[in-house]
């Protein structure tokens, strides 16, 4: 039974609470530019589609996905709203005892965007030790990466095509999800090439990209799309049960 939260009553959430032992999901997204076919709700957009899939597959709860989060390195780009890493910390502590106070056992965090991780892997052992409920972050950003990457190798597309940031893959998965906020006209290639996280976090997009792609949007389809949601899934749901059996 367990489901959305927002979209579930108190007494819904009690008797999912009272049903046994209960996990929820906090996934954090982010509200930051994707170049020039894609809105600023792509990261967020992704947090609700995959935690809702997790949810089913899990049957545990879902909070609702964190918005804005961490973007200082998009903040070039015209839109995007960052939040500093005192506040998005406060912000994951607070969903964290609220959850707690409830009777939750397990929190699984999940991110979308890939500046939140270093964050969430702070803050999980921190809270770990103060909550009763088990706080943990799902799967690591490094996997995560892969997995993206070999979705869309299995339609053709390289890694440097499906990019990091606002390429062929997460342009798929909006063609997949919501295709009406896809502006097909508008999608471009940006950076095609390697590059790591970290400078990217170091030096912003604007360094390395004057559209705010890494990658190519002009690669994406809904079949690629599709393969990268359920590969998505089944990665976290497996990361998450292996937690859960530690």
């Amino acid at each position: 039974m367990p489901g959305y939260l927002p979209e579930m009553t108190w007494p819904e959430v009690e008797a999912a609470l009272d049903d046994g032992p209960t996990l929820a999901l906090v996934v954090a997204g982010s509200t930051e530019q994707h170049g020039p076919g894609l809105p600023l709700a792509v990261d967020a957009i992704r947090a609700r589609e995959l935690g809702e899939r997790l949810a089913d597959e899990l049957d545990c709860l879902l909070a609702p996905p964190i918005r804005p989060a961490m973007s200082d390195h998009h903040m070039s780009f015209p839109g995007t709203i960052s939040l500093g890493e005192d506040t998005f910390r406060s912000v994951v502590r607070d969903y964290c005892r609220s959850l707690d106070a409830h009777g939750v056992d397990d929190i699984a965090l999940v991110t979308t965007h890939g500046g939140n991780a270093a964050a969430l892997e702070t803050i999980a052992p921190e809270l770990d030790d103060e909550l009763e409920a088990t706080v943990f972050v799902a799967g690591s950003r490094e996997e995560f990466i892969d997995v993206r990457f070999g979705a869309l190798e299995k339609h053709g597309v390289s890694p440097e095509r499906a990019g990091k940031h606002a390429g062929g893959a997460e342009t798929s998965f909006l063609m997949e999800t919501t295709p009406d906020l896809v502006r097909r006209d508008e999608l471009a290639a940006g950076y095609v090439g390697t590059v790591d996280s970290e400078t990217v976090i170091r030096d912003g997009l604007a360094a390395i990209t004057e559209n705010g792609v890494l990658g190519d949007q002009t690669v994406a389809t809904r079949a690629a799309g599709r393969t990268l949601i359920d590969d998505c899934t089944a990665y976290y749901a497996g990361a998450i049960r292996e937690e859960l059996d530690r």
